[in-house]
Order: structure tokens, then C-alpha cells, then sequence
């Protein structure tokens, strides 16, 4: 069988890694380190074009090594790299290395995304070895998409848009949460939805997003974003869970769309029926406060001056800021937060980001209101980073949508 015959998906371009290697490695020049030992399988398919059981070492100088445990077949058929090796266990790790003439003294590894056991046989393996977190550099770097990047971006847009679409011929009286979050979900799989929504720490993977009908949207939740959500049991406090949806209460649809490994987020309300009359205004204030950041997303901005801004200009202002950006506990301290690979990339438009913005960023906005005894309503949208302001990838009506 021909290689054409075995691939029924896109690889990553070999320019593409090539220029993402050179990005890590000028940055790698800056600091004292030899090199830095990625595992996680974002950065690796980042860096590599591939998720495998391995370790992927780049040098602050030279070629990298890509040291694969399992599967090094499946490796040599997805990634351009050409310095792939067979990996039998981290104890010939160093050995490996060394025989490549690669020294490994000061090494940079991701710590958020290491478990403790996995560290530790890292210590071991490198015995009388250093190890730095370069987390923040990894994530500084995929922060900035590029072109490539940014075009996978908007598949996924153009597909978030078709199903939203979608949702109001769903839309029934008695109908639960789960029922309606399966539909939706059935028709992101048939656009080639990649299944699951993935974030940057150990484990982070979440299923579809959140659909809540009413109070629903305000049901105190680990999640680390706005909106609440009851789910099907304490079990999995996910998706939605059994509540009935009855006429004129918010419901409330968030999801991200993941296209080829990269994301969109988008989040839009309905109601069956006209809602309470506070809803509607309170959906409409979150969207001049979207409008006032998305302005103000441009190359050079610094995230926390938009959002001390806008907090002053607009929230205060409306005395909106009780229950801004989720209900009572499930109030978060941003605005937005960045978005490619993973759900929650750099930067995040909250007080204590002072990185200015560059071009080609890429950031979901999303203000978002808990109303007390109504449910959550707001909106989120992703944007791209331009001299111009936000660019808008989610397309479609940012509006309450009545059925």
C-alpha cells in the first residue's frame, strides 16, 4: 500500500515545524539552557507534527532529535522531521543524547504539564542535571498563529457557524439539556469536529462545552470560565444534564469547534419564546462590551489596560458588575483568553497580563452575565489580532436568538 492510499488526513507542511523549531530555538539562544525536552502532546504535535510516546529534544543549537517509544512507525509517516529514533525507555535517554553529541545539563521542560512520576524519572535519568519550566516561553511562541495556522482557524470558524445554524430547528418545548447537547453534537461530528475540547493542563480535555437552560447557567462549577452548568450527574458535570426547557428562559450554548487540532470558541443564546425583558438588556450591554475589547485588539495593546478600561468605561459604569463574567462563585477575573491548539492559550485580556498583543494572536472574547433567578446570557466570539481591531472568525448574529 502507497503512502496516498494511507492517509485519509492533512499533515503539518515540513516548512511549517521547520519555522516553529527556528522560532523555539532563537528564543532558546536568550538563556542558559542546552536544550529542551518536550512530552506533552501539544507542544510535540506543535513541534513535531505528531502525538507518539516519546520525548522530542531541541537543542538551543542544531537539529533536533524526535526519540520515540510508541509508535515510531506511525512517527516516521507523520512528521517531515528526519532525525527520528527508536526509543526503548528514558533510562537510554541521556546515553542517546549524548551519543549525539547533544549536551544536557540545563534542560527547559513543561512542569504544568508533567506528573510527578514522569519528573522524577526524569531526575533520574539525568542525573546531576537541571531542569527550568519553559511554559510560559512554549506558550508565549504558539500564541503567535501563523498564516497556516490561522486558515485551519477559520475552517473551524465556518463550521462553528453551520451549527449554530442548526440549533433553532432544535429547539423544543420539554426537550433536556442533554437532549439538545446531543444534537448539537451530532451534527459538529458530521463536520469533522475532532470529538474533544482541549486544554493546556495535564489531562485537559473536556466533551463538547456547556449547554444550560435557564438557572442552569448559573450552577456553581470547577470549570474555570463563566458558565454554569449542572451536567448529567456529580459523576460527569458535563455537557448538560436533565432539566426540561420551558418557554421564555435563556438557553445558554458554548462550544468549541476543533478542526484539524486547532479551535474556535463560540458562544450564542436562545429562547423559546420571549424572555424576561432584563435578559435581553443585559445580553445587549455584553455585547457593547464585546465591541469596546474587540477594538482594541491590536499589535501592540496591552491586555491589562483593555481590560481596566473597559471595566471602567463600561461595566462600572451600567453598575453591571455584580454576577459579570459568571454567577457568584462561577465569576472569573478576564475577559477573554487566547486560543489555538488548546482552549485557554496566552494571552488572556485580564488585569495582570501586560504582554502587548501581536499580530496574528488569536483570542476568544467572551462577557457574559448571571441573572438571578433568569440564567446566564452573553456571547463569545473568537478574533484574530489585526492592525484594524479583532477580526471576527465566529461569524453569524451575535443577538439573542428567539424561537
Amino acid at each position: 500500500m502507497s503512502t496516498d492510499d494511507l492517509f485519509q488526513y492533512n499533515l503539518v507542511p515540513a516548512r511549517e515545524i521547520s519555522l516553529r523549531v527556528s522560532r523555539l530555538q532563537d528564543r532558546l539562544q536568550e538563556g542558559p539552557m542546552d536544550g529542551v525536552l518536550i512530552l506533552d502532546p501539544l507542544n510535540m504535535f506543535y513541534y513535531t507534527g505528531t502525538i507518539q510516546q516519546g520525548v522530542f529534544f531541541v537543542p538551543t543549537e542544531g537539529e533536533p532529535v524526535f526519540l520515540v517509544r510508541r509508535s515510531y512507525e506511525r512517527a516516521l509517516l507523520e512528521t517531515p522531521l528526519k532525525r527520528v529514533l527508536p526509543l526503548k525507555g528514558f533510562s537510554q535517554l541521556r546515553a542517546t543524547l549524548a551519543d549525539l553529541g547533544l549536551q544536557t545539563n540545563v534542560l527547559g521542560v513543561t512542569e504544568p504539564s508533567l506528573s510527578v512520576s514522569v519528573y522524577k524519572t526524569l531526575v533520574d535519568a539525568f542525573p546531576g542535571g537541571a531542569f527550568t519550566d519553559i511554559s510560559a516561553l512554549l506558550g508565549m511562541i504558539r500564541a503567535v498563529k501563523s498564516n497556516y495556522e490561522v486558515g485551519l482557524i477559520r475552517k473551524a470558524g465556518a463550521r462553528h457557524e453551520i451549527v449554530y445554524d442548526a440549533i433553532p430547528s432544535m429547539i423544543r418545548e420539554g426537550m433536556t439539556e442533554w437532549d439538545l447537547g446531543v444534537e448539537i453534537h451530532k451534527v459538529m461530528m458530521a463536520l469533522g469536529y475532532t470529538g474533544i475540547t482541549r486544554f493546556s493542563a495535564v489531562g485537559g480535555e473536556a466533551f463538547m462545552g456547556i449547554v444550560s437552560f435557564g438557572e442552569s447557567g448559573n450552577y456553581p462549577t470547577a470549570s474555570v470560565g463563566p458558565g454554569g452548568l449542572m451536567g448529567l450527574s456529580p459523576a460527569f458535570p458535563l455537557l448538560g444534564g436533565k432539566r426540561k426547557l420551558g418557554r421564555g428562559e435563556p438557553i445558554f450554548v458554548d462550544t468549541g469547534f476543533g478542526y484539524e487540532g486547532y479551535f474556535t470558541d463560540k458562544t450564542r443564546v436562545f429562547s423559546l419564546g420571549v424572555p424576561p425583558a432584563s435578559a435581553l438588556e443585559a445580553h445587549k450591554t455584553c455585547l457593547d462590551i464585546q465591541e469596546a475589547i474587540r477594538c482594541r485588539l491590536k499589535p501592540g495593546d496591552i491586555p491589562s489596560q483593555i481590560y481596566n478600561e473597559v471595566f471602567n468605561e463600561f461595566v462600572y459604569p451600567h453598575g453591571f458588575e455584580k454576577h459579570f463574567m459568571g454567577f457568584d462563585s462561577n465569576q472569573v477575573s478576564f475577559l477573554g483568553h487566547g486560543i489555538g491548539l488548546a482552549m485557554d492559550e496566552f494571552p488572556a485580556i485580564a488585569g495582570k497580563v501586560d504582554t502587548p498583543l501581536e499580530a496574528n494572536m488569536v483570542i476568544a472574547l467572551e462577557p457574559k452575565k448571571g441573572l438571578e433567578g433568569i440564567g446566564l446570557v452573553g456571547v463569545e466570539n473568537t478574533f484574530l489580532v489585526t492592525d484594524e481591531g479583532g477580526e471576527k472568525l465566529t461569524t453569524g448574529s451575535d443577538a439573542m436568538i428567539i424561537v
